[in-house]
This record gives C-alpha cells, structure tokens and sequence, in this order.
C-alpha cells in the first residue's frame, strides 16, 4: 500500500490524493482498512407513515378498520425507529440499506410506495431504498423489485393460483421472495407427532433443506412461466440451496441474484446447541439454520461464486422486533429474524481469519455486487460501489485488529433502542472494531456513541 489520504466533504464526491498528507488529517492506526462502505439491502425497519383517514380510503387497506390501523401503526413504530435502524447500520459500516415493506402501512402499490419512500427518505440518516411489496390485484411499479410476501412463512394465506396471477401483473419487472415456505404434505403439528425431535430444533427440521429447495423451484418456474426480468432469492442458507440457483442459472431467460443471509455463515444447528446461553435462542428463526455440512458447503460455495463473477452478496436480514417477540413460546419461537447489521464486521472477520476470505472477497460480497443491484432501482446522486475519486464517498473504515465482545448496554444507548438484545452477546473470538462509517461525504465516528464529524 501506498501513503495518501481519503477526503470526504458531506455532498461531494470522494478525493483519493496518494503521496501526500494534510496536517488536520485523521491518522489512522497501521491495522486499519479503508474500505468500500457497506450496503445491506435487506433490512426490516417495521417504521411506517401514518396515513390520514382519506388516504386509506383512496389507496387501502380495504374493509380496514381506520382507527384500530392507527392504532396499530403507532405501537409498531414505538418498538424501532428508522433513527435507531440507520444507528446500527453506521455502527457496522453500512452506508446504504434496503429497508423491506411489511409494515402496518406497507408500501402496496404506486402510492403508497411513493408515499413511504418519501416518508423513510425525510426521516433517515443514509440513503434507503424501499421495496414496494407485491400484492394481489395491485399494479407493478415499473422499474423497481417487487417484494413477494407469499413466499414466506406460512404464505401470508396466498394460493397458489393468486401467487401467480400477482406474479403476472410484475410480468417484465424484477422481483425477490423468502425462500421459507412450509411443507405441502404435513403441517408442522402432524411432523412433530411423528418425529418427536428436539423442541429446540422441530422448525429447523421441518423447515430443512428440501422445504427450501422446494420453494426455490416452485417460485423460479412461476417466475419464468409468467416472464419476470430478474428473481432474487433471499436469505440463501445452505449450500445446496445456492447451488441450485446456479444451476438454473446457466439456461434460464432470466436473471437469478443470489443473497445470503447473512446470519448462516456463524451460526448453524450444532452452533446454537453449543450455547449454554438462552440468548442464543433468540437466533432460533425460520428457514431452519443449516446444519454444520451444509453451511460449510455455503461458505465454500460463496468464495467460489464470488470470485466468478456471479450476481452474489450478504443481506442481513436485520429484524428488530422486540426481545419477548423473539422468544420461545409454548415450545415455537417467536418472530424470525435477529439484529445483525451493527455486527456486520464480525461476521466478516469470521470469513475472513477462519476461511481464508480476502477483503476484497468481502467488498464484493458486501459493497459493489450489492451496489450494482440496488441502483438498477434507485437514483443515487453520484456513483456507489467503487474507491475512486469522483465516486460517492462511502467508506467503512475498521480495525480488523481490534477484539470485540457485545456490550448490550451500551449498544442500548449507542443505537437509541430501548429494545436492544443481540444474539451475539458472550460469543467469544470475536474481531473487528468499526471507527468511522462515511455516507454521502459525512463522516461519523462509530467507535461508541455516533457522532457525525463533519
């Protein structure tokens, strides 16, 4: 490497100046990286407008109770601001997210979309993109990615012939779908009366592999039967499952992204019956984790992928629903999901010092792959996903040197969430210390409480 300096002004495009230092410049510790800022672009922040009666009215729900939406609405939005989202996303290097639509007032069709994506952009500290949601009856957006809510747990009640005539309506459009569906021959009641498993692990088993290949190929022949440009699979767990998008991808008409979920490259089924912690049941969600061959065959695989070039990047899957939401009940867990994005850089380390991934393996993964794919939908002011001056200066700046250990507490007050809980907390080893996130050309000290420099 070569001596220089990084300029970033809040606005303006990024300055690479090599060979020469100013006197104000921030020095950066010989262990450090500056690195592409990172892009997660699946995020569930659960934050949503409240619309007036007369908006409902024109634009649905329709038959909803006005008052009761409200209602509903303003106790989600108690649990998790956008402020406390776009906190931990600084926190773990994230400089731009995808923020998922199931909100009370979701984003469904043209209005409502335009509505919430005004609504997070005013509000926000980075830029998100706001995936409008697909639902039955209501029209595409063109040039945006649909979000298909029917393909996750349980369906959200759609059969399969009203799947497919929402999918009709995004003919020609992008779309993207949770690969998480149940099975089609035994509820989940009758597989845990014949097989009698591990409380902790009956919806691992019955949400196992074969229930997501089986997803992955019912929804890639609808999408290709009813002629969508692109279909993305998220939260990928294993490798058999990326696998089988690969293999699909040599002789299909259309394009076939792949994001992994985030999560299955640290924790797997042996993992989380290691931990003695009960906190480690709160990383208990639906797909069923990959056991420990599978998820060795993902990492594998990823590297492999990554460096051929392919459509392929980490999505968090970022879901900060309350601690007692999360938790077991009566034998099920709770809602799906766990709170990555501000531990983002240890998952990374851990491909990193465990499984010889490069960092520039990682900025593809985690910055210009996911760049490339978000900006086919959304208008950035200046270009995003690469290190060159006249680019949007977004930078993750770390030091892979330093130890880590989760501090609930503090992340309570760092991120302005009451809620806070991670996973994470007494996991040991773990690396990786964020110092400053870069968005825009603002820069924000991220070491403790984030405080913006500029």
């Amino acid at each position: 490497m070569v001596a220089g300096e990084v300029s970033c002004t809040k606005g303006e495009h990024l300055e690479l100046t090599l060979g020469t230092k100013s006197v104000e410049s921030i020095k950066l510790p010989d262990t450090a990286h500056i690195a592409l800022g990172r892009i997660d672009p699946h995020v569930h922040f659960r934050e949503s407008p409240e619309p007036t009666r007369e908006e409902v009215e024109a634009y649905g729900p329709d038959g909803v109770d006005y008052d009761q939406l409200i209602q509903s609405i303003r106790s989600t939005n108690a649990q998790y601001s956008i402020r406390s989202g776009c906190l931990a996303a600084l926190k773990g290097g994230v400089c731009i997210v995808g923020a998922m639509g199931n909100t009370p007032w979701g984003p469904v069709g043209p209005y409502r979309h335009q509505r919430s994506q005004e609504y997070y952009t005013e509000a926000s500290l980075i830029p998100i993109v706001l995936w409008p949601r697909m639902e039955p009856g209501c029209p595409p957006i063109p040039g945006h990615e649909g979000k298909d809510f029917g393909s996750t747990f349980g369906g959200s009640g759609l059969t399969g012939q009203t799947r497919r005539e929402m999918y009709t309506l995004w003919e020609g459009e992008a779309v993207s779908y949770h690969n998480d569906q149940t099975r089609t021959d035994e509820t989940i009641t009758e597989f845990k009366n014949r097989t009698y498993p591990d409380p902790r692990l009956l919806h691992h088993e019955y949400f196992d592999g074969s229930t997501v290949l089986a997803c992955q190929k019912e929804t890639m022949d609808l999408a290709e039967s009813v002629g969508v440009s692109s279909l993305l699979a998220r939260h990928i767990p294993t490798g058999p499952s990326l696998q089988q998008i690969l293999d699909r991808a040599r002789d299909t008409s259309f394009n076939l992204p792949a994001e992994i979920g985030l999560d299955y490259i640290y924790w797997c089924r042996e993992r989380l019956l290691e931990q003695a912690s009960k906190i480690a049941l709160i990383n208990y969600r639906r797909p069923a984790h990959p056991s420990r061959e599978d998820q060795q065959s993902l990492i594998r695989l990823i590297q492999e992928t990554v460096r051929a070039g392919y459509s392929i990047f980490f999505g968090s899957d970022h879901a900060p629903h309350a601690r007692a939401a999360k938790e077991f009940k009566n034998g099920l867990p709770g809602s799906p999901g766990t709170r990555n994005i501000e531990h983002s850089l240890q998952y990374y380390f851990e491909l990193a010092s465990t499984y010889g991934y490069s960092w520039h393996d990682i900025d593809r993964l985690a910055s210009i792959n996911p760049a490339k794919h978000v900006s086919q939908f959304f208008s950035f002011p200046l270009e995003i996903g690469t290190l060159q001056s006249g680019a949007m200066a977004n930078l993750a700046i770390f030091d892979e040197a330093a130890g880590y250990r989760v501090n609930e507490a503090k992340l309570t007050q760092e991120l302005e969430d009451p809620e806070y809980h991670s996973a994470l907390k007494g996991e040991t080893g773990l690396r990786g210390q964020s110092l400053f996130t870069v968005v825009n050309g603002k820069v924000y000290d991220v070491k403790s409480k984030i405080t913006a420099l500029n």
